[in-house]
């Protein structure tokens, strides 16, 4: 009778034993299939994933300066190591026209930040004071308004930063219509590649055409003269802010579509070449290509660290 029992129990033991492997081997499957599942979630969805992770990290990151007003954000400007050197800047009038996008400037880390002002046509380079240093013409979307999908050929306006600089040399255009160009250098010797979450074709670079410098002519890149692409990128480092404000054109296109962009305004001062006199607004045919293609080497150039 106990010889029974004792087969008994050992029948129970190999049966509960044998659930359990297959709920391992089950289990191990799973995890497994949720992993494939969440590769291809990745690469079918990877803006999406992308901008999702940077939400949550602005969330999690608490601001160390708050002001609910221009004023209160003057008076902070005022209390602050180097207030002389924010007077003579921008960011007190910046406080005024966009009290959201000066915060977000006083916040960050960076040497400094870039404007990129559609209304003047110019990009202008400021120190975290919000003091000018460097000043340049440039060309942009020949399509007015924000940039609304792939190959409307509009520059993206808001706030963003700077994802990388990159060697750009030997770069080649593909268009819309998976068509090649086989000429080089049409990105100019760099480019500052933009994080936007929209899209990653989108930057500041060279040009081999320097005479489109002041008219509404690319696919909605800014060009500048290789010789100002080289002096700029000196001082800029990836994460650094980048705002694209739009022009009065801009605007009425983005009323007209009920989608409003912010402003902000870059202050007067010299061009890097005094008395150059830029056109603000022509339009006309594209004079080069510039849209970033999938024929762009995925490696980084290091810019230098030096302040700016």
């Amino acid at each position: 009778m106990n010889t029974n029992k004792f087969l008994f129990s050992v029948c129970l033991l190999i049966a509960f034993l044998c659930s359990c492997s297959s709920q391992k081997e089950q289990s191990v499957e799973s995890v497994a299939a949720d992993s494939v599942a969440a590769a291809m979630l990745a690469e079918d969805d990877f803006d999406t994933a992308k901008v999702a992770e940077e939400s949550e990290k602005e969330e999690v990151d608490a601001p160390r300066y708050v002001a609910d007003t221009p004023n209160e954000a003057i008076d902070l400007m005022n209390s602050l190591p180097g207030a002389e050197y924010y007077r003579q800047g921008i960011l007190p009038r910046l406080s005024q026209e966009n009290l959201g996008y000066a915060m977000r400037l006083l916040n960050d880390d960076h040497n400094g930040f870039i404007i990129v002002d559609k209304e003047t046509m110019k990009v202008a380079l400021y120190d975290k004071y919000g003091r000018e240093r460097l000043k340049y013409g440039i060309a942009c979307g020949k399509n007015f308004g924000n940039k609304r999908s792939k190959g409307d050929s509009r520059t993206p306006e808001g706030f963003f930063s700077v994802e990388g600089v990159y060697d750009s040399t030997d770069w080649l255009f593909t268009d819309d219509n998976g068509r090649t160009s086989k000429v080089k250098g049409q990105f100019g010797p760099r480019f500052i590649r933009l994080r936007i979450p929209t899209t990653s074709q989108i930057g500041i670079h060279g040009t081999r055409a320097p005479w489109s410098i002041g008219k509404r002519c690319s696919h909605g890149c800014i060009r500048v003269t290789n010789e100002n692409i080289m002096e700029l990128v000196k001082h800029v480092t990836p994460g650094m802010p980048v705002i694209v404000s739009p022009s009065r054109r801009d605007e009425k296109v983005n009323s007209n579509e009920c989608h409003a962009s912010a402003w902000v305004s870059v202050s007067p001062g010299p061009d890097t070449k005094p008395g150059e006199v830029v056109p603000a607004t022509v339009e006309e045919p594209a004079a080069e290509n510039d849209s970033v293609s999938h024929h762009a080497p995925k490696h980084k150039v290091e810019a230098p660290a030096d302040s700016i």
